[in-house]
């Protein structure tokens, strides 16, 4: 007879192991499951990782599949609405004025002008200063304005973007 704690049977041991092995390939399953059902539903992940687009069939796609099969996307790109953009307007000219006069034009443009004054150098060609992660806005302000020909990151800008009227400015 077997003491208290022993197992009944040699095979017990073998039922054990296969137990816990089946209830951990079943929580992978469960995971890998859970995984592609969040990656089905579209959007962008919190983390920032591109969002799965499955609207549109690849090459891969079978002619007798129904579903395509999905592929990666870019993050939809979000450009901020103008009234949500500050902009900081210099006159690298010596024409009095012109400052404001433009600044009158942005915000009827339905930008938000922040401050006016002049440029402590004079430039040759008038340019937009968009500060790191605002390309997008400084390229939907240079539509608007396309008297704007030059666009330039700058890390010391206060507003998101800040036009500098040049010599070439209209």
């Amino acid at each position: 007879m077997p003491g208290k704690h022993a197992p009944a049977s040699p095979r017990s041991f073998y039922m054990s192991a296969g137990k816990a092995i089946g209830g951990a390939i079943g929580a992978v399953a469960l995971m890998v499951a859970a995984v592609l059902m969040l990656l089905s539903r579209g959007g962008t992940h919190p983390t920032g990782s591109p969002a799965i687009d499955t609207s549109r069939p690849t090459a891969a796609t079978s002619r007798s599949s129904p579903r395509p099969t999905p592929t990666l996307s870019s993050p939809p790109s979000s450009v901020l609405p103008a009234a949500s953009v500050t902009v900081h307007v210099q006159n690298g000219t010596s024409r009095a004025g012109l400052g404001h006069k433009t600044a009158d034009k942005i915000i009827a443009a339905g930008y938000r002008v922040a401050k006016v004054d002049n440029a402590t150098t004079h430039l040759e060609k008038s340019t937009i200063f968009y500060r790191p992660g605002s390309r997008s806005e400084a390229l939907e302000f240079q539509k608007a304005f396309p008297a704007f020909g030059v666009l330039k990151e700058s890390n010391s800008e206060n507003t998101i973007l800040r036009v500098v009227i040049g010599s070439d400015y209209p």
